[in-house]
């Protein structure tokens, strides 16, 4: 393995590592000592890839917002029956990448007013995927005759993003698992009927 290829493979391991270690301790809680021990690695090698806890923490999540955004858009891009099935998939895998992902599952709930103040910029970036996404869909499914015309795309997908977030976040807190997904079934076939023009279940079961 040459130099590059080994330098690409340290700076990720060292990312993997920082992921597990701020999503299991905080952001507060975790220092730069912690995230060199997980990743086998010296204190001074992660100040070298990443300056300082701020710095590794953003790359940290602009690294899983991007893991995140191609995970939908792969799901996104799949051949359906119809649009309701399209938005079923990206919803679905919506809530199973965040239950997978502890630092999404740690972080962002436990500690949301630090990690906004931290890196609220990329955030700010990562907010808008879902609803970028979404309204993709349904363009697409307004063009296929399957979602409602009457209504702007774009607004559409504003609403079903944040309503669907809301929900999300609730059963990422909650004890009950079947019972919050259960209700988040309920919100995504809710969803659905507001947007599509025939019966969900017609379109994508």
């Amino acid at each position: 393995m040459g130099a590059p290829a080994r330098s690409t493979a340290t700076r990720e391991a060292i990312l993997t590592a920082a992921e597990h270690i701020f999503g299991e301790r905080g952001f507060s809680k975790t220092s730069l000592e912690d995230v060199a021990a997980a990743a086998s690695v010296s204190r001074p090698l992660v100040y070298r890839y990443f300056g300082d806890k701020k710095d590794l923490f953003a790359l940290v999540m602009q690294r899983v917002l991007r893991e995140w955004n191609e995970a939908l858009v792969a799901e996104a891009d799949r051949t359906t029956p119809g649009t309701a099935h399209t938005l079923r998939l990206v919803l679905t895998a919506c809530l199973e990448f965040a239950r997978s992902r502890t630092i999404l599952r740690g972080l962002l709930l436990r500690d949301s007013g630090l990690v906004r103040s931290q890196i609220g910029d990329v955030l700010d970036e990562g907010r808008d995927l879902l609803p970028a996404l979404i309204a993709r869909v349904l363009a697409e499914g307004v063009e296929r005759g399957d979602v409602r015309s009457d209504l702007d795309p774009a607004d559409l997908a504003h609403v079903v993003s944040e309503v669907f977030v809301s929900y999300t976040l609730l059963v990422l807190q909650g004890a009950n698992d079947q019972v919050g997904e259960r209700r988040v079934n309920a919100v995504i076939e809710t969803l659905l009927h507001g947007v599509i023009a025939t019966a969900p279940r017609s379109s994508g079961g």
